[in-house]
């Protein structure tokens, strides 16, 4: 949060509004991540390299455009990109794990 950017990874374009709904719709389980922080960038700076991952964290064979892998961990569905360099925030937010 201190200095607005991160090592890009997976994201996406639904905005959630507790850290649950995100984990639930990405299959994120808790070991991984606790989902809190919710940042908003200009695609821009991405959109040459970002992509669809494949299944599995990326090491399947199949293209993944929508979180189904790890049903254990979610519902998921929600649509998912990668980009693996630095993302610049315009703003970032802390959410409630409800």
């Amino acid at each position: 949060m201190e200095t607005m950017s991160a090592p890009g990874s997976y994201f996406g374009f639904n905005k959630y509004d507790t850290a649950a709904e995100a984990r639930d719709a990405y299959q994120i389980a808790p070991q991984w991540s606790d989902a809190r922080l919710r940042g908003e960038f200009d695609t821009l700076q991405v959109i040459d390299d970002m992509y669809v991952p494949r299944t599995r964290g990326n090491t399947g064979t199949e293209l993944e455009p929508f979180a189904t892998s790890y049903p254990e961990h979610g519902k998921g569905g929600a649509q998912q990109f990668m980009y693996e360099g630095d993302i610049k925030f315009s703003k970032v937010d802390l959410l409630e794990d409800k």
